[in-house]
């Protein structure tokens, strides 16, 4: 089977419209549709009925989208890295990032890195900014997603986004996410926070000080399980990035609101240790595939964020 058909399949899925998807995928909407008519034929079965709204799937289409976009994806970057020089290099990295990161970006940056270095064994390590830092400066971890801007001009950092930093209750909470807090009522609600900076911490305590708003702070919790945990159970409530708490958000485990004047945004870097042992060629091919990953989260709104780097056409 032709894989460019499947790969048309899951952008009109993607777009729900066929003459958007035509446009992305810079081809004719007729030879589109027809690439469809005879994916549909090979199957013997209807992907897509046409209604008002676009192109919705079908339920053989939800299947087939459901069953392929791992393995179509796999594929794709086995085609495209084949024959590169980074997918022979062997030896061992250890790839840093904090746990807030850690949440969103891990897994399918850990996959799409397999991928395009099947040699390489990927360490990583789940540890805050600071801790990171000093890990790299003692040459114990390589590479890293950081809290920037780097807080150490010894280390080679590229700056990947930007995300919003949001209150967060527990359940019984009346925190909503269309009702913004004004930072000074942070003065009314016990925080937890972790004691490691920078970070959250650093970024909550100078806009306090800026404003002179005093806040309470009870606890000092470096694990964001624990403090999870502890805002859920409605003892204190905390401040962190929204891209950390999706999971428990969805199942209503804990609400949020955002934050506003002024509003706190923290920095996300991508960072090398000095005195790297590895090919210049081969980080800056690792660090691509980094901004790669994130854009494509960033862009299919699975990490609520903004692009601190130039977009670039992305394989969804």
């Amino acid at each position: 089977m032709d894989i460019r058909r499947l790969q048309f399949f899951l952008r009109i899925a993607d777009e729900g419209s066929m003459s958007r998807a035509a446009r992305v995928l810079g081809i004719a909407q007729p030879a589109l549709s027809r690439q469809m008519r005879l994916l549909e034929e090979a199957l013997g079965v209807a992907l897509f009925t046409r209604t008002s709204k676009g192109m919705e799937l079908t339920e053989h289409g939800e299947q087939l989208r459901g069953s392929m976009v791992g393995p179509l994806r796999q594929l794709e970057l086995a085609m495209q890295n084949v024959g590169s020089p980074f997918a022979q290099l062997e030896g061992g990295v250890v790839l840093g990032m904090p746990q807030t990161a850690a949440c969103v970006l891990a897994g399918p940056l850990l996959n799409r890195l397999a991928a395009v270095f099947p040699m390489v064994k990927l360490s990583v390590v789940d540890r805050e900014t600071v801790q990171l830092v000093e890990s790299m400066l003692k040459g114990e971890v390589d590479l890293a997603v950081i809290h920037g801007p780097a807080p150490d001009e010894r280390l080679f950092a590229s700056e990947l986004l930007s995300e919003d930093l949001v209150l967060v209750g527990g359940p019984a909470s009346r925190l909503s996410a269309d009702q913004p807090v004004a930072f000074e009522k942070l003065s009314e609600f016990p925080l937890v926070l972790p004691r490691l900076q920078p970070g959250v911490r650093s970024i909550v305590e100078r806009t306090a000080l800026a404003l002179n708003v005093k806040i309470h702070v009870p606890l000092d919790v470096d694990s964001l399980s624990i403090s999870k945990e502890l805002i859920e159970s409605g003892l204190v409530y905390g401040v962190l990035p929204a891209c950390a708490l999706q999971r428990e958000i969805e199942a209503g485990r804990l609400r949020h609101a955002p934050i506003c004047n002024p509003v706190l945004t923290q920095h996300l870097v991508f960072a090398a240790r000095p005195h790297l042992v590895m090919p210049r060629a081969f980080v800056a091919e690792f660090g691509s595939v980094v901004r790669q990953e994130v854009e494509r989260l960033v862009s299919s709104g699975a990490w609520p964020a903004t692009l601190a780097f130039e977009r670039r056409d992305v394989a969804q």
